[in-house]
């Protein structure tokens, strides 16, 4: 049985079904994982906010986009252009034309989902200017990849030869048309993974936590050079083989890439502290190399350079006696033992406060 309809199993077997799949799966899974996990957080601690809803969108229209892309591989996709089954072609142009409009508005969701984020983050601040130019950029990303989808799908004359190529009509010549598409997609990536780095580099934090905030947010250039490879993709498909397996994969990878990095600054807090706890609880063995012993006597100290303490009891003038050192009064026990002209014992206690 051959996975591609109406192929010989010679054909069948030289397709790039298999890669294909796998990258659709694994990246789809990964990405609504991270995504749900995003929402989870976002619903327990503050509940959705529009860049969560706007990140939502984009996870439905990765999936349908990357479903799309497996459906394309029973009719062709992965296979030379001369290879293809000619009686898959109208199925196969469908769903190819079903999927380019998902994948322009849904890449411009997740980039919409960071500049809202960018908003709410300095909301009450006096970066007005700062938040100026997010708002621009916002209205660019939604106007551009619209503007992108709508050509998409009014490419040809008359609309319906976009998905039965046999018949007869004028369509938009593939390569500027393309370029056009990358243009648009590569600016917005920029400005979306730059915009926010001059405000951060501002944020009164420490040296480590600032880098951390500046790699996740460059990590969105990664979506950039995904856009790069796919649009060198268009002259292998117009003077090549024809075959398309690598422009739909950087589609896709590009997707779902942006998707996790949209939600990374959501979840990278909850990771941190969970490193935290982790280095607490096992450095130096127990806590923070400090352990509490028996009933009635506690052991202060490190390794076996450690005091022992006894539980501490009044006597009938008031004063409190210990079990002292067998040789001399240790610096442990004099501090703790230490009183006030009164009679009294002083408690001192330090409270550190700390803001993330």
């Amino acid at each position: 049985m051959v996975w591609v309809d109406n192929a010989s199993p010679e054909v069948n077997a030289e397709s790039q079904y298999p890669t294909i799949i796998a990258i659709c799966s694994v990246l789809s899974v990964l990405s609504i994982t991270v995504v749900c996990a995003r929402l989870w957080i976002r619903f327990k601690n503050h509940g959705l906010a529009a860049d969560d809803w706007m990140a939502t969108l984009s996870m439905v229209f990765a999936l349908l986009y990357s479903i799309l892309c497996i459906v394309q591989t029973k009719y062709g996709l992965g296979l030379a252009v001369k290879k293809r089954p000619a009686a898959n072609l109208i199925p196969y142009t469908r769903s190819n034309y079903a999927g380019r409009p998902i994948y322009q508005m849904g890449i411009s969701f997740f980039k919409v989902a960071l500049l809202i984020s960018y908003l709410r983050l300095f909301k009450g601040t006096n970066h007005t200017i700062y938040r100026r130019v997010v708002w621009v950029a916002i209205v660019f990303v939604l106007a551009g990849h619209l503007g992108c989808a709508l050509t998409l799908i009014l490419a040809c004359q008359p609309v319906h030869k976009s998905w039965d190529p046999l018949t007869p009509g004028t369509c938009l010549a593939a390569g500027p048309s393309f370029t056009a598409y990358a243009i648009v997609t590569i600016i917005s990536d920029v400005l979306v993974a730059v915009i926010p780095i001059p405000v951060l580099l501002k944020l009164k934090v420490s040296t480590g936590k600032k880098m951390g905030l500046i790699v996740i947010f460059l990590l969105g250039l990664f979506t950039t050079l995904c856009s790069v490879f796919r649009y060198l993709q268009i002259d292998r498909i117009q003077h090549g083989d024809g075959n398309s397996t690598m422009l739909i994969l950087w589609g896709v990878i590009e997707f779902n890439v942006g998707n996790i990095v949209s939600s990374l600054p959501f979840l990278a807090p909850i990771f941190l502290r969970k490193a935290r706890e982790y280095t607490s609880k096992y450095s130096g063995g127990s806590g923070n190399g400090y352990g509490v012993s028996g009933s009635g006597a506690r052991k202060i100290g490190k390794g076996n350079d450690a005091y022992k303490l006894s539980s501490v009891s009044s006597n009938r003038k008031g004063t409190f006696a210990s079990a002292k050192s067998p040789s001399h009064d240790t610096g442990s026990e004099e501090n703790i033992l230490k009183t006030s002209p009164d009679g009294s014992i002083m408690k001192s206690v330090t409270y550190t406060v700390r803001v993330d």
